[in-house]
């Protein structure tokens, strides 16, 4: 066959354009139709610590547990302010009445007054189907599960964050997890070298009943009143577990030091509405709907202004709306916002990054995102965040009048407007005490007397000088006196907010150390008190005051019983006040109490209290019934994806710009032409040679 080079080139050209239009067209992270179906995209930062709801408690881990194990109660979707509390798994609201208990207290048997909790669940609640059961078949649910449940919540070697909670009032626990511990340690040193010793469920345990006369009926049997135990059986700590999971999937060792031993931190085995049926660590987490799901419909009624925003037009179905939810796992804020932008991600965090770009004002996009028809959602949390010194130092710290004055000085001083503006895009509420908008006992007209700011610092300054430090020069070294700043602001935010603390405190004529940490670092000196100042925060495990002003109940310090109140704060009058609030159901009474907490931690200044939360959120126009709740985390099971929606937009989204192509094929002409030109013509010049017999 004659040697033909415009064709070679040709086909060349063609296939050089077939692959490259294949390049440009494959950006979809999806297999070919799967954006169509009703399944959610999500992000999570990092891979969850656990997902055993036993001791999961960060936020990545909740927002993949809270839709595999549900609870007793759980927070109505769509109500708020108040929080609204509605059967779950429960098929009766739990009946609390006043109970005579017989305790042992200082070597003396005693009979006083207590609480017994009576609990009916559901019939016809199944566990999801696992290896775990005879024939894989999901069994039915009974009161003896939820009974389970916290009884591993108090096993010695599961390191469950709320134990400390229910442990010193359940009748009979603490003896129960200590003889454990004690035989646990007894077999180790016997024998160290042999298999893990197992935690004893089996012996009863007095606060923990079954009904004989009905299987799905449970008692919980507390030696003192605890009416926030009705939250408790709202989180997913109180799930019921099954016992085959535990034995099949291991239960040794599950500490902060060994996470991953036990199966059961990747394998889960619920009765939610969804199931985990993929896990690729560092990649994504996959959960399909359960088929043995109980029967659950979306709300028929919510809050003011629900049904105008659409939030009721799935009224009556059955949950949940998706049938898959699929976690995507990237750590890096830019890179899911830009797929968000593409539309492979169904909602997406307005951060620092992205504010500029999302936001014309605050509370109103920029055109540019009204024209893609984005959902803007403002997320009020439940939470505070706050300063605080150490009341154990000698030079802040203590109940003299000096050191109280010098801290009230130093609350004067900071600035949480300039805060929130400058640091949080101007999101969040200026907090004046602990408690939480939103909760009982949070009052919006409170105002605490040292945190108002006054720029020119007179009355901050004026209790300097009566704390013995005029104009901030500590008498004893003839210099300014220096507070040693320990906090966790490695980030560049973070070094923005160095600075400008810095800067404030600085007016007031302080120096400032700041001591950055990462988080193990910082957590273990707050553990050990050791700091000056410090900063932090708190998100409410339930939304009760309780959980709040218990942050400065002595008995809670990280000395005494591994708790929350980092300050080491002390104080008789408040801790007195504090007991008698907690076991108070809230009404006039409890809110008395509550200010007298207040008024006191006001004056001794403990704390800075600098803001509640508030963030945005974006969705995509397919993402139907979106609404942040502050508290629960089990939302995805409302949610409705408008999968053709989603397909086409993407589609609309993502066309590929052909003209880079082009170019590069006709850069590819422009070398071919030529070539082949050179190489026509010296094929011919041998042929024309060869018929005239010179070769």
């Amino acid at each position: 066959m004659p040697f033909r080079p415009w064709r070679t080139g040709l086909i060349l050209i063609v296939s050089l354009m077939a692959a490259l239009c294949q390049l440009g067209c494959g950006n979809n992270p999806y297999p070919p139709g799967e954006s169509a179906k009703p399944i959610i995209y999500r992000v999570l930062v990092e891979d969850p610590k656990t997902l055993d709801p036993s001791i999961a408690y960060d936020v990545a881990s909740a927002n993949v547990i809270d839709v595999v194990y549900p609870s007793y109660l759980q927070y109505h979707y769509l109500k708020r302010d108040p929080f609204v509390l509605e059967l779950g798994l429960g098929a009766e609201e739990p009946k609390r009445e006043k109970w005579p208990v017989t305790v042992e207290e200082k070597g003396k048997r005693v009979t006083k007054t207590g609480e017994r909790w009576t609990f009916k669940i559901r019939k016809g609640l199944h566990f999801q189907d696992d290896p775990c059961f005879p024939g894989g078949k999901g069994r039915e649910i009974t009161g003896a599960d939820f009974l389970y449940t916290f009884k591993r919540l108090s096993a010695p070697n599961v390191a469950c964050p709320i134990f400390p909670f229910f442990g010193d009032k359940i009748l009979g626990l603490l003896d129960w997890r200590k003889q454990n511990s004690t035989r646990i340690k007894a077999e180790k040193k016997a024998n160290p070298q042999g298999p893990k010793p197992h935690v004893d469920y089996s012996p009863p345990i007095e606060g923990l009943q079954t009904d004989p006369n009905d299987p799905y009926v449970f008692r919980i049997v507390m030696d003192q009143p605890y009416p926030q135990l009705r939250y408790l059986m709202a989180m997913h700590f109180t799930t019921p577990m099954a016992h085959e999971a535990v034995d099949m999937y291991g239960d040794e060792n599950l500490d902060a030091k060994a996470p991953d031993y036990a199966k059961l931190s990747t394998h889960t085995v619920g009765c939610g509405s969804f199931t985990v049926t993929e896990y690729v660590k560092k990649s994504r987490i996959v959960l399909q709907a359960n088929p043995n799901y109980r029967e659950e419909y979306y709300p028929t009624e919510g809050a003011p202004g629900d049904k105008e925003a659409g939030l009721l037009e799935d009224a009556g179905k059955q949950l949940p709306l998706a049938k898959t939810i699929q976690f995507n796992i990237i750590r890096e804020s830019i890179t899911s916002f830009n797929e968000f932008l593409q539309g492979y991600e169904d909602l997406a965090g307005v951060t620092q990054q992205n504010f500029q770009q999302v936001m014309s004002q605050p509370g109103q996009l920029s055109p540019e995102m009204q024209s893609r028809h984005f959902g803007l959602h403002r997320d009020k949390a439940v939470d505070v965040y706050y300063f605080s010194f150490n009341m154990d130092d000698p030079t802040f710290g203590g109940t003299s009048e000096k050191n109280r004055k010098l801290r009230q000085a130093i609350s004067l001083a900071i600035d949480n407007r300039e805060i929130i503006d400058l640091l949080h895009q101007g999101l969040g509420v200026d907090a004046q005490f602990m408690v939480a908008p939103g909760l009982f006992g949070y009052d919006p007209d409170y105002r605490n007397p040292y945190r108002q700011f006054d720029p020119s610092l007179a009355k901050a300054k004026q209790l300097l000088s009566e704390a013995g430090y005029s104009g901030g020069i500590d008498p004893k070294t003839g210099k300014r006196l220096t507070i040693v700043w320990d906090n966790l602001n490695t980030t560049p935010l973070g070094k923005q907010e160095t600075g400008l603390i810095t800067r404030q405190l600085q007016k007031l004529g302080l120096n400032v150390d700041s001591r950055e940490h990462l988080f193990p670092e910082f957590e273990d000196r707050l553990d050990k008190g050791q700091f000056q100042f410090m900063n932090f925060g708190w998100v409410a495990d339930y939304p009760d005051p309780e959980n709040f002003v218990f942050l400065l109940y002595g008995p809670n310090s990280p000395a005494k019983a591994n708790g929350p109140n980092y300050s080491n704060y002390d104080n008789p009058e408040y801790n007195k006040l504090f007991e008698q609030m907690r076991v108070m159901d809230d009404g006039p009474a409890r809110e008395e109490i509550i200010k007298k907490l207040r008024a006191i931690v006001q004056e001794d200044c403990v704390w800075i209290p600098t803001l509640h939360s508030e963030t945005y959120a974006l969705t995509q126009p397919w993402l139907k019934n979106y609404k942040p709740h502050p508290v629960a985390l089990d939302g995805a099971k409302y949610w409705r994806p408008d999968g053709a929606m989603r397909a086409r937009l993407q589609a609309e989204w993502n066309r590929p710009n052909y003209w880079p192509i082009v170019a590069v094929v006709a850069l590819i002409v422009i070398a071919i032409v030529p070539a082949a030109s050179v190489v026509s013509a010296r094929t011919n010049r041998r042929v024309r040679r060869s018929v005239g017999g010179t070769d």
